[in-house]
């Protein structure tokens, strides 16, 4: 997987859709912490995914190849996107970087499975696989293509979903291959060919599902003349309902291995939360817009056990099921993985205040508990906010805002907005300057 891919939590049909708006006060995320970048003993909110891949070759489908990528803009053909609220949901997930919404288009179709792309900035992509119309795998995204040919900007994936209520099980692989060159992948079981701008989408047959399921095996990317650009291994995973659960994706199609043997690779199964043995962590009455929550409604954090010896921290409140599949940490007991004190992650969304557009945030995170740091500030200059801090995780939002919509990159308002940590005698252990972070995490 690419260092330059962000795999994008799902916002199901729920969000309303664009124009309306309820939208600037669509879920930024669902939970708290849920972007936190480096894992903590206590919580790491981070979305497991697995890379590797593999390919052959016997049946071919699809229709006939067309490399995409040379043949110009590809969002200036294509159907409207099949799911346009999944488009806004990814938009107001991928913020600071600037993904083209009005540019959305449905790139590629197998019977009623869909891929949706969006362009991202100058280069960079997200792609948004459906079936029967909607977008119930999430997204994923690429900031920026730097080198098409290489193949470290390309996206090849597999998703389920189980049988339920009679429907039945459904298994697709999708993706985009950035090279120009490349007009169809070799995937072993059978060739499928790319559209126009390097896209794929293949739903697999039910009858190779069982075969296929948790194997690997050798692939090429192919150009025009059937020469082989690239080796690698075709990483099938869990056929759908292994394990079972909501629809889901699931691995990696592909990582690039000229050579050896292809081993399969498949995540773990989610953990179940123990709601529970949920424990409180602090109430939060907001300032701001906070996900699907206003200015003055209370919310609380909470610690909970999950199945699989994790610690998760979820954020309930009116209006919404607590859940945090996506956003529980590693097993307690390891070593603070960063080297700093304090983990921090800052939140962006776009709300409207008095009929304003403007952008608020929020800053959360985890705390080393070897820092001995007792509470927490957050000040610019003679301005303040209030920081909830409780057993290592820590959750404030600023007061001050900053007037959008923008395209581009989202800026803190004026600070700098200094984060302190202190000890139990009130002596400073460190501070972090967020807008000299936030700056340097922008991806460019």
């Amino acid at each position: 997987m690419s260092d330059h891919e962000l795999q994008l939590q799902e916002y199901r049909a729920e969000v309303p859709l664009a124009g309306d708006d309820e939208v600037e006060r669509a879920l930024r995320r669902t939970l708290a912490g849920g972007r936190l970048e480096a894992p903590s003993p206590r919580w790491s909110f981070r979305r497991p995914r697995v890379a590797i891949a593999i390919s052959a070759a016997a049946l071919v489908l699809g229709t006939g190849a067309i490399a995409a990528v040379a043949e110009g803009p590809w969002w200036q053909s294509g159907a409207p996107p099949v799911d346009p609220q999944a488009v806004v949901s990814v938009a107001r997930d991928n913020m600071p970087a600037s993904v083209r919404v009005a540019d959305a288009r449905t790139v590629a179709t197998d019977g009623d499975a869909a891929l949706v792309a969006v362009p991202l900035d100058t280069s960079g992509y997200c792609l948004i696989p459906a079936l029967d119309g909607r977008a119930v795998f999430g997204s994923s995204c690429i900031y920026e293509v730097r080198d098409p040919a290489s193949g470290d900007a390309d996206t090849m994936e597999t998703a389920s979903r189980p049988a339920v209520d009679g429907d039945a099980a459904r298994w697709i692989a999708y993706g985009r291959i950035t090279d120009p060159r490349a007009a169809s992948i070799d995937l072993g079981a059978y060739t499928v060919h790319l559209v126009t701008g390097g896209f794929f989408l293949t739903e697999i047959p039910s009858d190779l599902a069982q075969k296929l399921g948790g194997t690997a095996n050798r692939g090429s990317i192919l150009d025009s003349s059937g020469h082989v650009l690239r080796s690698g291994c075709v990483n099938w995973g869990d056929p759908p309902g292994t394990p079972a659960g909501s629809a889901h994706a699931d691995t990696t199609l592909w990582i690039d291995q000229p050579a050896g043997a292809c081993k399969p690779q498949l995540l773990p199964p989610e953990p179940t939360l123990e709601l529970s043995q949920a424990k409180q962590l602090f109430d939060v009455t907001l300032t701001q817009p906070y996900s699907i929550w206003q200015p003055g409604q209370q919310i609380a954090f909470e610690q909970v056990p999950a199945s699989d010896g994790r610690t998760c921290v979820i954020a309930t409140g009116p209006g919404l099921t607590p859940s945090g599949e996506n956003h529980c940490g590693v097993q307690a007991g390891g070593p603070w993985p960063s080297g700093l004190p304090i983990n921090t992650e800052t939140g962006t969304q776009l709300a409207h205040l008095d009929g304003k557009p403007v952008y608020v945030f929020d800053v959360s995170g985890t705390v080393d508990p070897r820092a001995n740091i007792a509470r927490l500030t957050l000040t610019a200059g003679s301005a303040t906010a209030q920081v909830s801090y409780a057993d290592g995780f820590f959750f404030a939002q600023l007061p001050a805002t900053t007037p959008g919509p923008l395209s581009g990159a989202i800026p803190l308002p004026a600070g700098p907005w200094i984060l302190t940590g202190y000890d139990s005698a009130d002596h400073e252990v460190t501070h972090i300057d967020l807008n000299a972070q936030q700056q340097a995490r922008e991806p460019h």
